[in-house]
């Protein structure tokens, strides 16, 4: 009840400030003029304390002059603050942020930043001005989603005039990424596009050459619109990299950098610190560093961009570590807030989850800290877990130590959880699997082979069974991938393949691996080649 009274009170505050009664101060925008009340300004911000209570002219005269505040941003804010009302929007966003810096209102700020990361829609016209306002306000999430909507979104941001105005690091931050879904030739054009307007000097022009990829560029593109451009006439180095392409005699239609993308394949090994093998886009076995932390046996990991995310294990049930596989080093991340191991990982929406196992039934979402984002409401381990749009299907596995069939599905909008009607053919301890959406592979415990279609239409998931068949039980300890029509099966034995196509075993050619012992599972990562 004291809450409320507390409450009301500071309602009945906004509505005296609003009807222009017991002010003692006339507030000046850059769009208008108000009253308010020093003692309210003072008590929502440090920012006027200090000038109420200081020699500045504000608390002498009784003028607040705010030219870069407008009227309307000023009053949301102090509603925001004295009636717990919500008022950002799309339109005022910016400035309330703006304004909010200035007058030291921490929690404006907060809010700004979740109607960002929740209700923010990116457009190609849009998106820059975004990106650079989220990393001066240091939002990490929405700086990254931003900066990948353009890299996604590149083809249409470069049929803007936004792409003259960003500035060199942008630029290049941009093209370096290995994530860019158009084709390169999209990429060389709004180079030169920009290169046009800006006039850098030239070795920044040779430096943002040498970030395209020129061996996957159209031959004919560079012929017809690269080659006799003012551009590279005027840049020896330039030239001569463009005829390097065009003389090696070789037929190139365009593509993209994703089109390229070879998955590489990490096998969970545990071995003290040495968690990780991995097999090449280049066709080869590597060992992985050493992590700088021993989890124990049962950890799960699950693939981003270029860095593996591995958490928990029966040691150190909540740790996390990453491994950035360009770099090739490790860092140890944020702890989850629960225990997990014989549990499952996958990404969604850019975002990393660690969902149930042996000790805690959460699902946690990984940003800059753990947090817990939704329950299963019952213990699920050795589950394979499927990315459907904004939805994650946890499969299989057992539950409640019993071997399970079911389906269960969370929401990463809603985060709530359900349970499908539909049912696995087959129940499971263990279940590893391969998904190329629609298609999904699985390998059970037991030895099943299933092969199911899932479909996302109109936020109505599908379940399709395609086939099963019978191989051989690998029981809990292997890892599945996809390769060559069959799929292949990773065990501290060696390697299996299954030919699905013709329902049986066959002889694999793929390499051994050099470590030995238990393999927990199997986890892919696509690296470029250039």
């Amino acid at each position: 009840m004291m809450e409320n009274a507390q409450a009301q009170l500071l309602v009945n505050i906004h509505e005296e400030i609003t009807k222009g009664t017991f002010t003692d101060l006339q507030i000046i925008c850059k769009d208008g003029t108000t009253t308010g009340s020093r003692i309210v300004l003072a008590a929502m911000s440090s920012y006027f304390r200090a000038m109420f209570s200081s020699d500045m002219s504000e608390s002498q005269t009784g003028v607040l002059n705010l030219p870069t505040v407008s009227l309307s941003v000023l009053q949301a804010i102090i509603k925001m603050c004295l009636c717990g009302t919500n008022l950002v929007s799309e339109i005022n966003c910016m400035e309330v942020l703006d304004a909010a810096e200035m007058m030291q209102l921490d929690r404006i700020k907060d809010i700004c930043e979740i109607f960002l990361k929740e209700s923010l829609a990116l457009t190609a016209e849009n998106c820059l001005n975004w990106w650079r306002l989220s990393k001066l306000y240091s939002f990490h999430d929405v700086s990254n989603r931003s900066l990948s909507y353009l890299a996604d979104e590149f083809a249409d941001f470069v049929q803007t005039q936004n792409v003259v105005q960003l500035s060199k690091e942008e630029l290049m931050e941009i093209i370096s990424k290995e994530e860019m879904k158009c084709t390169e030739d999209i990429i060389l054009k709004g180079t030169m596009k920009w290169i046009e307007h800006n006039n850098p000097d030239q070795d920044d022009v040779k430096l943002i050459f040498e970030n395209v990829r020129l061996h996957i560029v159209d031959s004919q593109f560079l012929i017809d619109e690269v080659v006799f451009s003012d551009i590279v006439y005027k840049n020896k180095s330039v030239q001569e990299m463009i005829q390097k392409e065009i003389h090696s005699h070789r037929q190139v239609t365009a593509s993209s950098r994703v089109s390229l993308k070879i998955p590489e394949v990490f096998l969970l090994h545990h071995n003290t610190t040495s968690l990780l093998s991995c097999f090449t886009s280049d066709n080869k076995w590597e060992d992985v560093p050493p992590a700088p932390v021993d989890p124990g046996t049962w950890y799960s990991a699950t693939g981003l961009d270029d860095k593996i995310y591995i958490t928990g294990g029966v040691k150190k049930t909540k740790c996390t570590l990453i491994y950035n596989t360009a770099r090739k080093v490790w860092t140890v991340g944020p702890d989850l807030t629960h225990d997990h191991s014989h549990h499952c990982m996958i990404t969604a929406n850019s975002k990393v989850y660690s969902i149930g196992g042996a000790w805690s039934n959460t699902i946690e979402e990984m940003s800059e800290n753990w947090k817990v984002v939704g329950d299963l409401g019952l213990t699920r381990g050795q589950a394979f877990p499927v990315t459907v749009g904004e939805n994650i299907l946890v499969m299989g596995g057992w539950k409640d130590s019993a071997r399970s069939d079911i389906f269960q599905c969370f929401n990463t909008r809603t985060l709530t959880v359900s349970q499908l009607d539909t049912q696995l053919p087959f129940s499971s301890m263990s279940l590893r699997g391969f998904v190329h959406l629609p298609n999904v592979y699985m390998l059970d415990y037991d030895g099943h082979v299933m092969h199911l279609q899932v479909t996302n239409t109109n936020g109505e998931i599908e379940i399709q069974i395609k086939s099963t068949a019978k191989w051989k039980s690998f029981q809990y300890c292997f890892g599945v991938t996809h390769r060559d029509g069959g799929l292949l099966c990773f065990t501290k034995d060696g390697i299996s393949k299954f030919n699905l196509a013709e329902g049986k075993e066959e002889q694999s050619t793929f390499p051994k691996s050099p470590r030995s012992g238990d393999v927990y599972n199997v986890c892919t990562v696509s690296c470029g080649k250039t």
